[in-house]
């Protein structure tokens, strides 16, 4: 098998049945029944999607079944990560609103922090927001090194 691109992960994905489909075998396993009617698509369809997820390294087939990757599981968690933070989409743009201000007066960034602290009920979200540099600086260099490569 050879390297996946970032690209071709987010073209597989960009289809919500496909999407769709990543998440129940990440939930159900190999043990999952066919989804194809759940889906609403035809077998063609079906068989489509689950080639386009193989070839893009987040599934696999042993023994005529599908199970989720170690880069499935991955791309995965993050998928229902943003979904987390899809219901809480007004609490971010109302944050995004204070964070503004509180950049421009040091005083706020206190404020800020408590603010967040009574809004945001899930823990990572949380973090995310309050802890300085969420991104690694492995992970920042990486990501501005692939976007000089291909810019």
């Amino acid at each position: 098998m050879e390297l996946v691109s970032v690209n071709a992960i987010f073209e597989t994905l960009a289809d919500d049945k496909t999407l769709m489909l990543l998440d129940i075998i990440a939930l159900s396993g190999p043990e999952m029944d066919a989804p194809i009617g759940k889906l609403g698509i035809t077998r063609k369809q079906y068989y489509s999607r689950i080639h386009s997820l193989t070839n893009s390294g987040l599934i696999t087939r042993r023994k005529d079944k599908y199970y989720i990757t170690s880069l499935g599981k991955i791309v995965s968690s993050y998928h229902f990560r943003i979904g987390k933070a899809l219901n809480n989409f007004w609490k971010l743009k109302a944050l995004d609103t204070l964070s503004n201000v509180a950049t421009n007066d040091p005083r706020l960034k206190h404020v800020y922090l408590d603010i967040v602290n009574s809004l945001i009920d899930d823990v990572e979200i949380r973090e995310i927001l309050t802890i300085p540099g969420t991104l690694s600086l492995t992970a920042k260099s990486d990501v501005l090194s692939e976007i000089e490569i291909e810019a």
